[in-house]
C-alpha cells in the first residue's frame, strides 16, 4: 500500500478500501490502518478505522489509539465541532467494548462516558453544519438514555431535530422515549401517543436517513418501531394560553409528569408529586419528612421558573441609576433576576440531595451533603470512582433514578458538560456575574467578575431549567422505584397516601 498520496481521488480509493475491510476484516484494516501517515487527513482517516474496525472486532488497544489520535486533533482545533464529535464517537465505542453485566458497569465506564457527552455538546454547539450539529445531539441522547437520564435524553433529541429535521435516529429515540413515559404511566398517554405517532412518521418518511445516519443495521433494528400504528389524542390548545403558559410549554419546564405540551385545563397544573410512602407500623405519627421537603422543593423551581419568565419578557419597572462602565455591560434588575433564577436551580439540586439522605435514612452530617458529593465516595488520585457506601445496596438492588441523579451530578464536575453553567453559579453566589447586551470582554479583567453575552447567558438559564427539572423528575422516580421495592419486600408495613393540600383547605386560589 502507498504511504504518500498524490491527489485526493487517490485518497478517496483509499478511504473506501478500508471501510470495505472494516465490514470484512476489521483486523486486516486495523493492520492497514497503522501504517498511515501523520498529515491531518491521514490522521483522520487513521483514527477513524481504528475506532470503527477495533469495536466491530472488540479491539479496545485499537479504539484507544484512535482515541488518542482524535484527543490530539480536538486539542490542536478547539473550535472544530467535528473532531470533538469523532473524539465522542470513539469514548462511546470503547465504554460499548466493555461488557455490560451489572451497575459496576457504570463505575468502570464514567470517566468516558463523560468525557463523551462533554464532546457531543461541545460539537453541537460548534458545529456549524447542521447535520454534524445534529449528529452530536443524537448522539448525546443516547448518551443520556443509557445512563437513564430520559427527560436530558429528549431534551437533546429535539435539539437534534431543529438542526435536522429528517434525523431518523433522533425522531425514534424521541418517540421512544415518549413510550417509555406512557409505559411508566408518566404523563397523559393520549397525548404523549399522537406525539410519538408523530415522529415515527416522519422517521418512516425518512428511513434513508436512519441508514445514512447510523447504517443499515440500525434501520433493521427499528424497522419494528417504525411500523407500529400509534394512535393518540390531540395535544393541549394553547389558543387561550397566557404568555407565561406558553413560555413553560415552549420550553418544556412544566413540573408534572408529561414531556410534551401542557393542560391549562387544570388550575394546577404542575402536578408533580410524591404520591404515597410505605413504613413500618411502628413509624412515627404524621406526614414523613419527605412531603414538606418536595414541597419546599417544588416552590422553589416554579419561583424560579416565573422569575426568569418575567426577567426574560423584560417587563420589569427599573428604579436604580447605575455608573455605565463603557463596554457594553447591563445592570439592573433584569440581569440580577436572572443569575438569582439561575443560581436558584443549583441551590434546588443541593436540597435534592438533602431531601434524599432524609428518604434513605443516611443520618449523614447536614454540613458535608451537596448534590456533588453524595452520590459517590470521595475520588482519590489511582482510586476507581465507587458509590456512596450509604447508596450502594440501594443501586445493585436496581434503583436505576440514583445512576441518573449521580451521573448528573458528575457532569457539573470540572470534567463535565455543566461545569459552565455551575461556575455562572458560583460566581453570581460568592463572588460576581456581570451580564452585556454585547460581547462580554470588559475594558479590565478581575478574578472576581465573570462575564456572559445576555443571549448566552438566556440560553444557559433555561438550560438549567431543564435541567433541574429533569432532576426534580429523577428523584420523584427514585422514590417510586424503592416504594415498588417495598411492596414486595415481605413484612407489615402501612403505605401512607398524603391528600392533596388544597384539597383539604378548600382554597385553589392560593
Amino acid at each position: 500500500m502507498p504511504t504518500y498520496i498524490e491527489t485526493l481521488e487517490e485518497f478517496a480509493r483509499l478511504r473506501d478500501h478500508l471501510r470495505l475491510l472494516m465490514d470484512d476484516k476489521p483486523e486486516v484494516a486495523i493492520a492497514e490502518a497503522r501504517q498511515l501517515g501523520e498529515s491531518t487527513f491521514f490522521s483522520i482517516l487513521k483514527a477513524g478505522v481504528l475506532v470503527d474496525a477495533g469495536a466491530a472486532s472488540k479491539d479496545k488497544d485499537a479504539i484507544t489509539e484512535g482515541i488518542a489520535i482524535f484527543r490530539t486533533l480536538a486539542e490542536k482545533n478547539p473550535c472544530n465541532g467535528r473532531s470533538h464529535y469523532n473524539l465522542a464517537n470513539g469514548l462511546i465505542a470503547l465504554t460499548d467494548a466493555i461488557p455490560h453485566s451489572d451497575a459496576d458497569w457504570y463505575l468502570t465506564t464514567v470517566e468516558q462516558r463523560r468525557d463523551a457527552r462533554r464532546h457531543f455538546a461541545l460539537a453541537g454547539d460548534l458545529s456549524e453544519d447542521s447535520d454534524t450539529a445534529a449528529r452530536s445531539y443524537t448522539n448525546l441522547g443516547n448518551a443520556f438514555g443509557k445512563a437513564f437520564r430520559w427527560s436530558e435524553a429528549y431534551d437533546s433529541y429535539k435539539a437534534a431535530l431543529l438542526r435536522d429535521p429528517t434525523n431518523g435516529i433522533a425522531l425514534t429515540g424521541a418517540a421512544k422515549v415518549l413510550l417509555r413515559c406512557i409505559k411508566n404511566h408518566v404523563g397523559d398517554a393520549d397525548s404523549l401517543r399522537e406525539v410519538a405517532a408523530r415522529y415515527l412518521r416522519t422517521a418512516k418518511e425518512h428511513q434513508y436517513r436512519i441508514s445514512e445516519v447510523a447504517g443499515q443495521r440500525a434501520l433493521e433494528e427499528l424497522s419494528k418501531l417504525l411500523e407500529r400504528d400509534l394512535r393518540g389524542g390531540e395535544m393541549p390548545d394553547l389558543t387561550d394560553a397566557s404568555p407565561y403558559e406558553r413560555f413553560v410549554a415552549k420550553n418544556r419546564l412544566a413540573l408534572s409528569p408529561i414531556i410534551e405540551g401542557l393542560d391549562i385545563s387544570l388550575s394546577r397544573w404542575d402536578s408533580l408529586r410524591i404520591l404515597s410512602i410505605i413504613e413500618s407500623t411502628d413509624s412515627p405519627a404524621g406526614a414523613p419528612i419527605i412531603f414538606p421537603m418536595f414541597n419546599v422543593i417544588k416552590a422553589d423551581y416554579l419561583a424560579a421558573r416565573y422569575i426568569a419568565f418575567q426577567a426574560l419578557s423584560e417587563n420589569l419597572p427599573e428604579s436604580g441609576l447605575y455608573s455605565d462602565t463603557l463596554d457594553y455591560a447591563r445592570y439592573g434588575i433584569v440581569p440580577s433576576m436572572l443569575t438569582l433564577s439561575q443560581r436558584s436551580c443549583f441551590d434546588l439540586l443541593d436540597k435534592i440531595a438533602v431531601a434524599t439522605t432524609e428518604y434513605f435514612h443516611l443520618n449523614d452530617p447536614k454540613r458535608e451533603i451537596s448534590f456533588s458529593t453524595r452520590w459517590f465516595e470521595k475520588s482519590k488520585p489511582g482510586v476507581p470512582l465507587e458509590w456512596h457506601h450509604s447508596l450502594v445496596d440501594f443501586v445493585k438492588r436496581g434503583n436505576y433514578a440514583l445512576i441518573a441523579l449521580g451521573e448528573l451530578a458528575l457532569d457539573m464536575s470540572n470534567q463535565g458538560a455543566l461545569r459552565p453553567k455551575k461556575i455562572y453559579r458560583d460566581a453570581s453566589t460568592h463572588r460576581f456575574t456581570v451580564i452585556h447586551d454585547i460581547g462580554c470582554t470588559p475594558h479590565r479583567q478581575s478574578s472576581y467578575v465573570e462575564h456572559s453575552g445576555m443571549s448566552k447567558f438566556a440560553e444557559y438559564l433555561l438550560e438549567t431549567l431543564r435541567l433541574t427539572r429533569s432532576a426534580l423528575l429523577y428523584f420523584v422516580e427514585m422514590i417510586a422505584i424503592e416504594e415498588a421495592i417495598k411492596e414486595r419486600t415481605p413484612g407489615i408495613r402501612v403505605p401512607l397516601i398524603i391528600p392533596n393540600h388544597h384539597d383539604i383547605r378548600g382554597d385553589d386560589s392560593h
